[in-house]
């Protein structure tokens, strides 16, 4: 619901900030005082038209934003939008910029307009379907249905895709086909590289390594005045002069560490010597191994790891050229199901669409009858669009729609002897916020809005009707936020919440004021409207 409206330097208004609550608001002042004005700066944060004419003189902008209750828990959402003198617009959600697009849809599902300013769902053929199907309780088979025809849809466009692109699609499961085989029969292996070039490398230098181990095995033990002979004569005299003084006892150990280590990498050399091979068939095939890898790599523009994973998900993807018609056959079954889903869903809900329309009806024209519309005449009718690949129904074959089989339109005759016609081109404005009130009182609280505001509700009427209506407003209100304006205190004395709108001096300036009533207040306010005093 809508908790606070703030309305700053638009049209008269210099600055009101009006927290709403709960239940049926009527906004009521003399004429002029600027009623209309604060629920137009709600439809201009709710997206409507901007217009640079209604800043304030002297402002370079006006600023409206709207706080709407968005849940129990009491989340909210912020819409506001910014007019410059420029004839700039900007629109904000939650204080971030966004586009009018955006916070009209938004803004669609808070809030609904019964206005001359606003949006009318009654002036929307479009909405006229929702009304029936809100009355006849379908609105969760409605969004079923939704979900039924956009499968449907994909389906569709998945079998006419499969068809369209059969031949590119085999070419495209050759061209996978054959990458899998490639990558499959290379087995490649994460680090396969790196040990081949280390591999390679050994064995392009083996020769050198052959020398160098036998140089060094030479140069320690195989001659007569090796290192190593040297090394144990030296120790042993170092031995001897370390018993003659102890001070040299660890040098002398350490010398012998020393000749037990040269010996022991003299075995290891000698053992590393032993194992080297000069084996250039196995360089070869190192070599060819490298080149593949190389062309791999550069052809798939990957690394190791790449091509790992480019075997898996071409490994996925693949179908196999002998499956894509066996795919297409499960494509025209899926779509098979699919549309049979939605022919079932649309048939039962179109069937429980002319129920509710024939009862709609009957029931709409007593609520109207109540509302000083008498003798009025209402005929939902219902208008099909013929669609030779469309579906069944009652023999003819017509065009389906996200929301069923049908489109729906209200025809009304106000006058009695007069013809129906479609009420978007006849109703007044009164007339429309009448009709709108005797549909959601036949709705009976199935509407789907939070908040309705309502303008010129009261129109020409008066006496009983007046307090019909009143009484309509009030019932309406414990399901629904109501919003009016209303010139009558038969519907001001109902109000839970009443705002009076007055026009003041500031300045020497006219400003447009809004202030909540109680008590005293309230029936000096009533007393006027009925010119009492």
């Amino acid at each position: 619901m809508l908790t606070r409206l703030t309305i700053e330097n638009y049209a008269l208004v210099e600055h009101v900030d009006i927290d709403f609550r709960p239940g049926l608001t009527v906004l009521t002042g003399e004429t002029g005082s600027g009623k209309s004005v604060i629920i137009g700066g709600l439809i201009l944060a709710l997206g409507g038209r901007a217009d640079k004419e209604l800043i304030r003189h002297g402002s370079d902008k006006s600023i409206v934003k709207a706080e709407f209750q968005t849940t129990k828990k009491g989340d909210s959402h912020i819409l506001g939008r910014e007019v410059s003198a420029a004839g700039t617009s900007r629109a904000y959600i939650d204080d971030q910029a966004s586009t009018i697009a955006a916070l009209n849809e938004a803004a669609a599902p808070l809030c609904d307009l019964n206005t001359q300013q606003g949006q009318r769902n009654l002036l929307d053929i479009d909405k006229h379907i929702t009304f029936v199907d809100s009355f006849a309780g379908l609105n969760q088979d409605v969004d079923s249905l939704r979900e039924l025809y956009a499968e449907f849809i994909d389906r569709q466009k998945q079998l006419n895709d499969a068809r369209t692109n059969a031949d590119a699609l085999r070419e495209r499961m050759e061209l996978i086909n054959f990458q899998i085989d490639e990558l499959t029969k290379a087995d490649i292996t994460v680090g396969e590289e790196k040990q081949l070039n280390d591999e390679q490398k050994k064995l392009e230098s083996v020769r050198t390594l052959m020398e160098t181990a036998q140089e060094i095995v030479f140069a320690l033990s195989e001659n007569d005045d090796s290192i190593i002979s040297s090394l144990s004569q030296l120790k042993s005299r170092l031995r001897h002069a370390a018993e003659l003084d102890k001070d040299l006892k660890a040098d002398s150990d350490l010398l012998a560490e020393s000749v037990i280590n040269l010996t022991e990498l003299t075995r290891n050399i000698e053992s590393y010597s032993s194992r080297l091979e000069d084996n250039p068939q196995r360089l070869e095939e190192i070599n060819e191994r490298l080149n593949e890898l190389y062309r791999l790599k550069k052809k798939y523009n990957t690394d190791e790891a790449g091509l790992v994973a480019k075997l898996e998900a071409l490994t996925r993807e693949s179908l196999g050229t002998d499956n894509i018609d066996e795919m297409i056959k499960k494509l025209a079954a899926k779509l098979a199901a699919a549309r049979d889903g939605y022919h079932k869903a649309a048939l039962k809900i179109s069937e429980s669409r002319h129920k509710a329309a024939a009862l709609l009806e009957k029931q709409l024209i007593k609520e109207l009858a109540d509302l000083a519309i008498e003798k009025a005449s209402f005929k939902i009718d219902f208008q099909y669009e013929q669609d030779n690949n469309g579906f069944d129904l009652n023999g003819e074959t017509v065009k389906a729609y996200p929301h069923g089989l049908e489109m729906i339109e209200f025809f009304i005759s106000t006058n009695p002897n007069e013809p129906l016609r479609p009420l978007v081109k006849i109703a007044s404005g009164g007339e429309i916020s009448r009709i709108m009130l005797g549909l959601l009182t036949v709705i009976a609280g199935r509407y789907k809005y939070p908040t309705i505001v309502f303008d010129e509700i009261d129109t020409g009427i008066g006496g009983e009707t007046a307090v019909r209506l009143a009484a309509k407003l009030k019932q309406l209100a414990k399901r629904h936020q109501i919003i009016t304006i209303s010139h009558l205190a038969a519907v001001a004395s109902q109000a839970d919440n009443h705002l009076v709108v007055t026009k003041q001096t500031k300045n020497r300036r006219n400003v447009i004021a809004v202030e909540y009533i109680t008590g005293p207040r309230i029936k000096t306010e009533l007393a006027r409207m009925t010119a009492t005093v």
